[in-house]
């Protein structure tokens, strides 16, 4: 070819805009109805499955207009719910001008949530991001590293967080991962987020201190950098919905699914994988063929992960092994203590992918697991509503709704040690309650919910009351090896002082600490006899006062008192233990073998209302109940709330106490007890009442809701409190000693109590007699508890069985006159005893009596 040819030639290329990927073929969203035996039939269409509900009967189906036609052949029911998916979201992303903001890397440019996709952060822009991080926070995260390139030669960048991040320290491991799947950018969003806590949060919150002082954590937030800057091209506003990688399968067909090309269990089946490279599942030529995988099996094998999240959606699940076949892990019992600690807040439905989503092979955490015994899990982060491309205004709360699970899971990789049980004792009387002059003891029970060993795990206890004095403030659990449980041997212990008022508030903080991570929790402890006012357990033959409220518009799922039928999303037992306590206040009644939504609450809400309860004149008033509430199920789950409200005026007007919902740990169903304070919520009156509204105001959502055991109580702050028994009682020829107690009422107006003492030598004379202060003296052959001044009662004599008794007048009490409300006495009861060692007489115990009206 002539040189002044090939100058033209090249010149005219130079001119040429440069050779763009070929747009993305329309994709539809299609719902599809399925059970578990037709299932089998939609997974041999090789389709790209989004989302598999069996429970609801129904799989969203990613497809183009061929495989719709593949899909129309096999007969299954099924409505394209989006017809142009990458559209629908590009045009979802550019209306949402919402943009979110803050708590975390507002200082980032673009800002967290406000990236150039749709809010999203392009390839350029996440590894700016990564190096601002390093710029501001240089002592807590490395510069990012390439641990392997792309098949188009785009580096894997990886950054570790911990406190020395430029040392390898024999700290527990946990990696995270993103962007496996280029269409699912909200994995890489939380991913950042889990970060930006991390770094900011340090030297302020506990937990990011713990975090990253005793975890090095590793963050590979794109492993697919072709695949996401190929979505940039083509939909630069975010919304394409490519999946795979980019490498050229030949014949015009792109693209290797990066998570079905790990070794282990590679090409397991061709369900769980497929050998088609037109196929979204294609696992590729071999295992790890794929530049993007053999750099992550390299830096996975290089490393001693304990825990690790490849993060993707969506579907609202935390996908654990095996998924490779229908099989649980062999420390399943583990896993499940992690992962359901980690969504107890999300609400996620957690479990073995193959089981409750579809089986996969060559993926991601068979591999941590297979190969290491990593405890790996791929979180689906968002709903069917959130989709691949959430809207930007989901951005920063999905996002949060996973930084828990995140962080519970770092913890995980180490020894972490939880506040599992507490055991509150009254050490006085032992009636239950708590009264002035009592002690309280308690015994902590931790647990290690951690795969590493906690050497020392300490409690501490702490009050602000001014009622109270620490006696044992501190104890010790001891050593607690992963997975394991203990308690103190030595109680905590808080003494309530003599004369603390019924119905006082006494908070409390027990703080337990291992390894130099801290956790405090605080609750209150209530002074005085509790009373209960009502009690429901709703097996009387009427509804005692209970009924339908307002609003009740709902057109089916309206609230029934009966023996409830159950479905995935109803109970089918009510709450009260029993043979003969069978019913509950249900949202309808479905029929027998019914399906999931038969008679749930549809079309608006439905009220179920108390009758009125008189609380006035009483304090520490307290509503307890058990409910169960359900909306994860059907074609739009977590959509809706339930609401339980109060009021002081009849009904008249409402006040919110308990809001359940759209998502969270207690909208999945079964039984959980709540309590509420009604005095931290308004005025108690003679007209009380509660109501619990369940709605279904969302489309596609399974709603249903259960009440049962309600217990309506209070204390009075002019109650009396039981005697106290203090001192100790000297042993005696009859035995261990004498016991002081008492019969009746210390209510002044009632003007009936007898004094009891038992354990005496048996016919001997004595005495009661009683002061108002106390001491413990050795006198006689044993103590005086009395101290101050002394008055005796009337001398009697002990009966053949060894007991005295004594019937106190009130308004004439010998020597001190009237008692009066109010006034504490100190009694005991002094005997005849001939001994060798000593005098010839004994003491029982003490009691203290607190008298009131």
């Amino acid at each position: 070819m002539p040189t002044t040819t090939c100058i033209t030639l090249l010149a005219l290329a130079a001119s040429l805009p440069p050779v763009q990927d070929p747009p993305q073929q329309v994709q539809h969203m299609v719902d599809v109805e399925v059970n578990a035996r037709e299932m089998g039939r939609l997974r041999r269409l090789d389709l790209d499955l989004a989302r598999v509900d069996l429970v609801g009967g129904r799989a969203e189906v990613v497809v183009t207009p061929a495989e719709l036609q593949l899909l129309k052949d096999t007969g299954l029911p099924y409505r394209i719910r989006i017809e142009n998916i990458s559209e629908y979201y590009a045009q979802r992303l550019a209306e949402d001008t919402n943009a979110p903001g803050g708590p975390y890397g507002t200082w980032l440019s673009p800002p967290f949530g406000q990236g150039g996709m749709g809010g999203y952060y392009t390839l350029a822009e996440l590894n700016s991001v990564l190096d601002q991080m390093r710029a501001a926070y240089p002592n807590l995260i490395t510069a990012k590293q390439s641990i392997g390139t792309s098949i188009q030669g785009r580096s894997l960048n990886m950054v570790k967080i911990s406190d020395n991040p430029g040392s390898d320290e024999a700290e527990p491991e946990m990696r995270v991962d993103a962007l496996h799947h280029a269409r699912e950018p909200q994995g890489m969003q939380c991913t950042l987020w889990f970060m930006l806590f991390l770094l900011e949060e340090y030297g302020n919150d506990p937990l990011a201190d713990f975090l990253v002082n005793e975890r090095e954590i590793y963050f590979i937030p794109c492993v697919n950098p072709d695949g996401y800057e190929y979505n940039r091209q083509t939909n630069p506003g975010g919304g394409g919905m490519w999946r795979k990688n980019r490498s050229n399968n030949g014949g015009g067909v792109y693209g290797v699914d990066l998570n079905r090309n790990y070794p282990y269990k590679w090409g397991y089946d061709s369900s769980g994988s497929s050998n088609n490279p037109s196929s979204e599942t294609y696992r590729g030529t071999g295992p790890a063929s794929e530049p993007s995988v053999a750099a992550m099996v390299n830096f996975i094998d290089a490393r001693q992960f304990t825990t690790a999240l490849s993060m993707h959606t969506y579907s609202n699940l935390w996908l654990a092994p095996w998924g490779y076949d229908t099989l649980y892990p062999a420390n399943w019992s583990e896993f499940l203590e992690i992962g359901t600690l980690a969504t107890e807040i999300n609400g996620y439905t957690h479990g073995p992918a193959s089981i409750i989503l579809y089986e996969a092979n060559g993926v991601t955490f068979d591999y941590d697991y297979g190969m290491f015994g990593t405890y790996a899990w791929t979180p689906e982060i968002g709903s069917s509503n959130d989709g691949f491309w959430p809207p930007t205004s989901r951005i920063i709360p999905l996002a949060n709704e996973n930084l828990l699970a995140m962080q519970r899971t770092a913890l995980a990789a180490g020894a972490w040690v939880r506040l599992e049980s507490q055991s509150i004792v009254d050490a006085g009387n032992g009636n239950g309650s708590f009264e002035a002059g009592e002690g309280v003891e308690f015994t902590v029970g931790g647990r290690n919910s951690g795969a590493g060993t906690a050497s020392s795990v300490d409690l501490l206890l702490t009050s602000t009351s001014s009622f109270v004095s620490l006696t044992t403030p501190t104890a010790s659990i001891g050593s607690l090896a992963g997975f394991t449980s203990g308690q103190n041997a030595t109680p905590l212990r808080l003494d309530i002082a003599s004369g603390t008022p019924s119905g006082t508030t006494i908070p409390y903080t027990i703080t337990l600490t291992h390894d130099g991570f801290s956790q405090s929790f605080t609750s209150e402890l209530l002074v005085g006899t509790e009373t209960t006012l009502a009690a429901f357990d709703f097996e009387a033959g009427s509804d005692e006062g209970w009924g339908l409220g307002s609003p009740n518009n709902a057109s089916t799922g309206i609230w029934t008192r009966v023996d409830p039928r159950g479905t995935a999303a109803q109970t089918e037992d009510d709450h009260t233990s029993g043979a003969n306590n069978l019913k509950c206040w249900v949202t309808g009644q479905g029929s027998a073998g019914g399906s999931v939504g038969e008679n749930d609450v549809d079309g608006g809400s439905t009220t179920l209302l108390s009758p009125v309860f008189d609380l006035s004149n009483t304090v520490a008033a307290r509503v307890r109940y058990w409910r169960w509430y359900s909306n994860n199920q059907g074609s739009a789950p977590g959509a809706d709330t339930f609401a339980v409200d109060v009021s002081n005026d009849g009904g008249s007007s409402w006040v919110s106490a308990e809001l359940l919902g759209p998502t969270g740990a207690d909208t999945v169903g079964g039984w959980l007890a709540a309590e509420l304070d009604l005095e931290s919520l308004l005025p108690v009156t003679s007209q009380m009442r509660i109501r619990f509204v369940a709605s279904d105001l969302g489309s596609g959502s399974i709603v249903e809701a259960a009440v049962d055991d309600v217990i309506v109580s209070y204390i009075d702050p002019n109650a009396c409190t039981d005697p106290i028994n203090f001192c100790v009682g000297a042993p005696n020829s009859a035995g261990p000693g004498a016991v002081m107690s008492w019969m009746g009422s210390t209510d002044v107006l009632q003007n009936s109590m007898t004094l009891l003492c038992t354990g005496v030598v048996p016919n001997q004379f004595g005495l009661f007699f009683y002061a108002d202060a106390q001491q413990q003296k050795p006198l006689g052959n044993g103590f005086l508890c009395l101290g101050g001044n002394l008055h005796r009662l009337p001398a009697l004599q002990t009966d053949p069985l060894g007991q005295a008794t004594y019937g106190l007048d009130f308004t004439n009490l010998p020597s001190a006159g009237p008692i009066a409300n109010g006034e504490t006495w100190n009694f005991q009861f002094w005997y005849r005893e001939k001994s060798s060692a000593g005098g010839g007489y004994n003491f029982s115990d003490g009691l203290q009596v607190l008298f009131c009206q």
